[in-house]
Order: C-alpha cells, then structure tokens, then sequence
C-alpha cells in the first residue's frame, strides 16, 4: 500500500483555508467541508459562485496532480459538452499552489464546481445505467490521444495489477477474494495480452458521477485515480459500484452496453468486465479493511466495504463464466 494510502489527510482549519484562498484567489468564501477518501476538500461558494479547494494527501505527487489539471484541459478542448471540473489559476497565475504545515509540504488546487445530483442519490433504471455508460464512453473518447508520465504508475486501484492485491490481502478475506484473483488469472488473464489500453477515469463510482433531473448522466469529479490501463476497465469499475447497491444484472449489462455503443469493446474485453468488476470490489474490500485501522474516524473509507463483501459472498456461488457469456450476448443483442 503506498504511501499516500498510509499517510493522514490533510488537517487546515477552515480559518487557514479562508486565508490562503482569499491571499492566493483573491476571493473571501464561505467553507464547507466535504468528506475525502484521502486529501481535505472544501467546497467554497462566493457571491453565489461555487467553487472546490483540494488539498491533496502530502505523499501525493505533485505530477499526478498536474496530469489530472492536464486531463481536465484536454477533454474540455476536444469535447465541452462533457462537464467536468476545470482548474483555476491563482492571482499569480499557478493552477497548483503549494502550502506548508509543520515542517511538511502540500499542493493544493482549486477547481470550478460541477453542480447536479449524485447517482447515488437516485433509483437506477436501464435508461440510467446505459446512459453513464455511454458518458464514461464519450469521457474516454474525450481522453484519447492524451499522455502523461504520471499515469503509468503503480497503483492499487488498478485493478489490472493483481499482484498489488495480492500483496496487500488481509487475513479476514483472504480466501473469499483469492477465489475471484484464481478466477481471474484461470477464465481471462491469457486473453488481456491484446486488450487495447489508453488513460481512463477509473473511479466511476456513484459518489462521482452527476446526473440531471431526468436521471441522465450529466458529469463526474475526482480524477484523482486516472491510470493508464485497459479500457475495459473504465465501464467495469462503473458497474462494481452498481452492482454493489443493486443486485441487478440488466442494470451493469446496460452500462457495459451503453459504454460499447460509444467505444465498442471486442468479445474477449467483454468476458472480461465481470471479472474486473468483482476484482474492483476486492480491492475495495482489501483497502476499506486496512485504512480503516489506520484511520478509523474516516467513515467514507469503508462506505462500500460491506456490500461489497455481501455482494463478492454471493456472487462466488454463481457460475462466473456463465454469468460473463451472459454479458456478452446482452450487449451485443
């Protein structure tokens, strides 16, 4: 688990926060803070304009930050009907700011903000799934052709790197998630060789995802778990936080379907998305149990560990392969 897994979030008064927004943006908000799985945000509201200040985990590199203000460019070049947070530049002219506590350095941005519903706030449908899986195919369309040195980079929440799982497995689950890696590395681990990789969002959970008021993907926030790394892996991840709260097949088979009418996905990737969607539900497992430990008044660290459990308990009952060709055979319909 890397650093910036172990290491405390970030800890600035809402007084000290004001200070360096109004010195550095010349702005004089009102704060609310708002839950982080890692770093400390707030979002700030001047003048009935809203804003997000992110203060990133101090172990955090700043190139990662950089390759998501990048991202965040790019895609509003290529595609500005895709809404999603952009970076504002300080008095000075700097889209990363750079703050120092106790001896101890943080990079700090500030982005506008992206209003709308969450989709956890709301009953899916079909219609709805499809339809954030065709946003996250448009997202993905809207990324192709970007590069950056960050985005190769050894990161748990990939879950194509099923050796970081390993290595990182805790006793309680052990034999429940080593079940779903056999089974991953047995029915689709010869196949990944020729999957087509790009950057992806890779965390298009349902704390991100924004709809409108007919249920209709809008946009989504946090890039801070762009990777790069299979594609298929972008509608899969969607589907895990899916699947967690609604025990629905049509609702994932919709999404994938939705993503393959915007990015069409080869046979062999589409066996593979139930796979990668149980293996991101371990990964969930694995770092909700071991972060919690660490900082157990963090309730937004293990918001999905237990369904997820339920859900991985359940589904190792099923016929895997079957429920994959399944898949296959809706979306391609």
């Amino acid at each position: 688990m890397s650093d910036v897994f172990k290491n405390p979030p970030p800890a600035f008064s809402n007084d000290y926060v004001f200070d360096i927004i109004k010195k550095h943006y010349n702005i004089s908000p009102s704060l609310t803070p708002l839950v982080s799985d890692r770093d400390q945000n707030f979002k700030i509201t001047e003048g009935g304009k809203s804003h997000i200040f992110k203060i990133a985990n101090s172990a955090e590199s700043k190139s990662v930050l950089e390759m998501q203000n990048s991202a965040l460019n790019y895609i509003s070049k290529k595609d500005d009907s895709i809404e999603i947070p952009q970076p504002v530049k300080t008095i000075d002219g700097h889209d990363i700011l750079s703050i120092e506590s106790t001896n101890t350095k943080y990079h700090a941005r500030l982005l506008t903000y992206v209003d709308g519903v969450f989709l956890k706030d709301v009953k899916p449908t079909n219609g709805t799934t499809f339809s954030v899986g065709k946003f996250l195919g448009y997202l993905d369309k809207g990324l192709v052709g970007f590069d950056h040195r960050a985005a190769k980079r050894e990161f748990i929440w990939d879950v194509s790197q099923v050796s970081l799982l390993e290595s990182n497995l805790t006793k309680d689950d052990f034999d429940l998630i080593t079940f779903f890696i056999n089974s991953f590395k047995h029915d689709i681990s010869s196949l990944i060789n020729d999957f087509p990789k790009t950057i992806i969002h890779n965390d298009g959970n349902d704390h991100n995802i924004l709809v409108d008021s007919l249920n209709r993907v809008k946009g989504i926030i946090d890039f801070g778990d762009m990777i790069h790394s299979f594609r298929v892996i972008e509608p899969s991840v969607a589907m895990a936080y899916i699947a967690i709260e609604n025990n629905n097949f049509e609702l994932i088979a919709s999404l994938i379907k939705g993503y393959h009418s915007i990015v069409p996905l080869s046979m062999d990737e589409l066996k593979a998305a139930i796979y990668f969607m149980c293996l991101r539900m371990c990964v969930s497992i694995t770092m909700s149990a071991k972060r919690k430990i660490l900082f157990p008044e963090n309730k937004y660290i293990s918001i999905s560990e237990e369904n997820a459990r339920k859900f991985l308990i359940k589904m190792r009952e099923q016929d895997i392969q079957n429920m994959s060709h399944e898949l296959v055979d809706y979306v391609r319909s």
